[in-house]
């Protein structure tokens, strides 16, 4: 879904800037019009990665990371980009986005890639976890792993940190 809405984003940007995005060249306003592209990916898909907004318009992800730092100033001060971006988003938005219900979707997607970003972390975290558990050179703290995973807050909480207050000087 995402390719043709892309596709989409990039003929209506041809047509009203009259310029290809596609192409390999430096005109300014080619560079616009892949800037504003880039702009309106990244505001409709927020997942998307830098690789996957640059692929339709032939360039790769270093161009994408310039054309984000540089279009926040140009969407300031730059009424070339101004206009096209406001005129282009409007278009969009009324045929494209909200006839596809992209912006929900795409939020679903996208807390679905977090969660598993998070769960691939968690599962790395306890990984590390395990493995400084093995590295323990005495077994003079083993006892600690037989409290109850759902008793260990509480004995810290009760025991061991008034233990280390009393004995802190």
């Amino acid at each position: 879904m995402e390719k043709e809405i892309q596709e989409q984003i990039i003929d209506v940007i041809e047509r009203l800037h009259q310029a290809k995005i596609t192409t390999k060249n430096r005109k300014r306003s080619n560079v616009t019009a892949r800037a504003v592209y880039a702009k309106l990916c990244k505001d409709i898909f927020p997942y998307l990665t830098l690789s996957k907004i640059a692929e339709p318009i032939n360039r790769d992800h270093a161009t994408i990371i310039h054309i984000f730092k540089m279009i926040e100033n140009h969407l300031k001060n730059d009424n070339e980009y101004i206009n096209l971006y406001k005129k282009a988003s409007v278009i969009i938005n009324k045929d494209i986005v909200a006839t596809q219900n992209v912006k929900e979707i795409s939020y679903l997607e996208s807390l679905e890639e977090r969660i598993i970003r998070m769960s691939n972390a968690l599962i790395e975290k306890n990984k590390e976890i395990e493995h400084l558990k093995s590295l323990r050179t005495s077994d003079r703290y083993k006892k600690f792993d037989r409290i109850p995973e759902e008793l260990f807050e509480t004995f810290i909480e009760t025991r061991l940190e008034p233990f280390l207050k009393l004995h802190k000087n």
